[in-house]
């Protein structure tokens, strides 16, 4: 694998160096674990905790963070861990504001501590609490990041009726949602100011009645799995054959074309969307082309092996196209700040997620008829995948959770198996090698513990 490059730096480049900064750690939890255990309503925030559900809702969550307790503190045994700490500091529930601040300073007036690790998906909070302390580095981000610009005119659907709106995140089913939100709930699309400050002070917000504050949703996905149908996506918008706004597209008669693909060898011996699909729905293998739209791939691991190659190719930086575009900086401002995103849902319970929005909105006994009982989408374009992704070797999947780890991690979403363990290539200094991790860095924000590079 890549080596991983660290959001912080390194101080020296010996095991005499990583002893001092393990022994500078330990004084900082030490010192941390002063604050934090001098607080009188620490052991009600960790029981509120250990019962919130980081998919949205409170219920019994404890067997679910058992993975968070992993590195303990001070004075406490091997149930507090780190990952604790850190969601105490950035609670918004403890009655203690004075002391998780004290904390937060703590952690800010120590030079030679870079931040607090954790493993992606420890920490006892859901989506969108993870997402409000997030920091997404506009110089590692900035192409990723230039979708949403400012902030202040964000494409969402938006319910007047209802006060409610909706974020849409491609590829994290945002053809159902418009569609749900259109039919259900009589959502027209708009352009919205998500700033926060124009939240801040104003119960209502923009588009606010009667002083109910507006709801605002989005639906996120496992990274993992998104990636491939970004990928997918991506793949079919930016063909050569593809003419409309593409600016990859090239003329068949004069060859012109107005800016070459970063990664032309993915349509090698492809010049038509019929040559792409002769790979994917074989002619020995199909009934009609027609057939094709729904059938599983019998591709023979062409357009897998093309995959993989972009995988290794792909700095995680500079999306191709805005199919490729984060989820996390989907959902913040070109300074890499959050925009204001009030409940997020997650696609592997969409029908859980939607029972929930309906009766929040429209009622205790409120049904929609745009999601099935199985969560499986009614609207969009749900068409079965058109590389072979069983063909995916393990390191190029442990690759993709690489780069997209900020997603993991502000998103307060757990590996994959397949990522999880000590796979992972350090610095140059490191002779073994390490698990991903996620860090609170010195100002309280949340970031990947290494950013996306090229291997």
């Amino acid at each position: 694998m890549a080596g991983l490059k660290r959001n912080h730096h390194h101080h020296g480049s010996s095991s005499t160096n990583r002893a001092l900064t393990a022994l500078i750690l330990m004084a900082f939890a030490s010192s941390l674990a002063t604050v934090f255990l001098s607080s009188p309503s620490i052991s009600r925030s960790l029981a509120a905790f250990e019962s919130m559900n980081p998919m949205g809702g409170d219920v019994d969550n404890a067997a679910k963070n058992k993975e968070r307790r992993t590195t303990s503190l001070p004075g406490r045994g091997s149930r507090m861990s780190v990952s604790d700490v850190i969601t105490w500091m950035l609670s918004e529930r403890d009655k203690d504001a004075e002391t998780q601040h004290a904390a937060l300073a703590r952690l800010d007036d120590s030079p030679m501590t870079p931040g607090l690790e954790f493993p992606p998906g420890s920490l006892g909070m859901d989506h969108a609490h993870a997402l409000r302390h997030c920091f997404a580095d506009p110089t590692v981000y900035g192409d990723h990041l230039k979708v949403r610009g400012d902030g202040s005119a964000v494409r969402v659907s938006y319910s007047e009726r209802h006060n409610l709106t909706y974020v849409m995140i491609p590829k994290s089913g945002s053809s159902t949602a418009r569609h749900v939100l259109q039919r259900e709930f009589h959502a027209i699309e708009r352009s919205m100011s998500l700033q926060p400050h124009v939240y801040a002070n104003d119960e209502g917000g923009e588009g606010g009645e009667g002083g109910r504050r507006m709801a605002v949703i989005t639906f996120v996905r496992d990274p993992l799995s998104r990636f491939y149908s970004q990928y997918d996506e991506s793949y079919v918008r930016t063909a050569p054959w593809q003419k409309r706004q593409n600016p990859h597209y090239v003329d068949p008669d004069t060859k012109a074309q107005d800016a070459p693909h970063p990664f032309p060898y993915l349509y090698e011996g492809l010049n038509s969307y019929d040559d792409y699909e002769d790979v994917y729905c074989p002619t020995k293998t199909r009934k009609s082309r027609m057939a094709c739209k729904q059938e599983k791939t019998k591709e023979d691991g062409t357009l897998a092996s093309r995959f993989e190659r972009f995988v290794g190719d792909y700095d995680g930086r500079t999306p191709f196209d805005v199919h490729m575009t984060l989820q996390v900086t989907m959902l913040s401002s070109s300074d890499g700040l959050p925009l204001h995103i009030t409940q997020i849902y997650n696609t592997t319970d969409s029908d859980g997620g939607w029972k929930r929005i309906a009766r929040q909105f429209l009622g205790e006994n409120a049904t929609l008829g745009g999601v099935d009982d199985g969560g499986e989408v009614i609207a969009g374009r749900s068409y079965p995948r058109r590389f072979d992704s069983d063909l995916v070797s393990v390191e190029t999947r442990r690759r993709i959770c690489e780069l997209v780890l900020i997603d993991y991690c502000c998103l307060n979403m757990p590996l994959p198996d397949v990522c999880k363990g000590r796979h992972y290539k350090g610095q140059e200094d490191e002779e073994s090698n390490r698990d991903l991790f996620c860090i609170l860095d010195r100002q309280g924000r949340i970031q990947p513990g290494i950013f996306p590079r090229k291997m």
